[in-house]
């Protein structure tokens, strides 16, 4: 079982993508009964060396630039604190590389959730079209939540995208924690394996199509009773096409506002850092994407 999430993470660039990243990780906090929600800036090292090159005189600028982070972050801190009631424990600004400092503190604090924007005005601009998610999400030892859309309310609608990989089963772990009184849509993508390849004609593919399908539903079924017990209002589905665009296009149906997807899956040596599927769905969920480990992680490495 998932342990409680006891402390969360949130990574800022106080960017307006940023902004909404603070304010869900502190709507969760207070949701959850969290111990403490922790912000984290890090100063790009790369671009501080660049400014040292450029900025006369240097000092000055360098110290200017750190102060005013400092004020920004006072601000926030302020003002999460006043408008959800909880108790921002640490207010961290460092300088390095956002990736390693992001899995660095979420490891130093034991955090069950990391929190980050979409993107953003600096820092994770790039989150999802650059290397970024990729190192973020190789080394992170938690859950990493992509926040996408203006948080109003606790989430109501989600979908779990499951394959009946270890990540699937923590999963539906998570979606009890995150969203206790949320409606739950568990989907599974059915793909007739090898299927452009088959010689066969379309009467036969649709019949191997169909028993997969209830294959599917059993495996579904056994999965949902396996999970722990029926807090969610569950229902699910087994849909067939390309796994990236059922789950993409179901979201969008059913208005859902967070999806829950496993880091890799069953063929996870598809990509060596992020599985596909996922990385497609970081792409272009129309709402918050919740990215799950196959497992307790163990050390990260800087």
């Amino acid at each position: 079982m998932i342990s409680p999430i006891k402390r969360i993470v949130v990574g800022t660039d106080m960017s307006a993508m940023a902004a909404r990243a603070e304010m869900r990780a502190a709507m969760l906090a207070r949701e959850l009964d969290c111990e403490s929600l922790d912000l984290l800036h890090v100063i790009d090292r790369l671009a501080l060396e660049s400014l040292r090159h450029l900025a006369e005189p240097r000092v000055d600028t360098e110290q200017h630039l750190m102060e005013s982070a400092r004020h920004q972050l006072a601000e926030v801190e302020r003002r999460l604190s006043d408008t959800y009631g909880i108790r921002v424990m640490t207010v961290t600004l460092n300088v390095g590389r956002a990736h390693s400092e992001i899995a660095h503190y979420a490891k130093l604090l034991k955090a069950g959730l990391v929190v980050l924007g979409a993107h953003g005005g600096g820092l994770m601009r790039d989150l999802f079209v650059g290397s970024t998610t990729d190192k973020v999400l190789r080394t992170l030892p938690c859950p990493l939540l992509i926040v996408k859309r203006e948080p109003e309310a606790p989430y109501q609608r989600i979908l779990v995208a499951v394959d009946f990989s270890e990540s699937s089963r923590r999963g539906l772990e998570l979606a009890r924690s995150v969203a206790p009184r949320a409606t739950a849509t568990v989907l599974h993508a059915v793909e007739v394996p090898l299927e452009k390849k088959l010689k066969f004609d379309v009467e036969k593919i649709e019949a191997y199509r169909a028993e997969l399908s209830d294959r599917r539903s059993d495996e579904m079924q056994k999965l949902i009773s396996r999970s722990g017990d029926d807090t969610l209002s569950w229902s699910h589905m087994v849909e067939s096409g390309s796994p990236a665009d059922v789950i993409l296009k179901k979201a969008q149906a059913l208005e859902t506002d967070l999806i829950i997807i496993g880091k890799h899956g069953k063929a996870g040596w598809e990509d060596m850092l992020l599985g596909s599927v996922t990385k497609q769905v970081l792409q272009y969920a129309p709402c918050d994407v919740l990215v799950v480990e196959a497992a307790e992680a163990g050390a990260v490495s800087r």
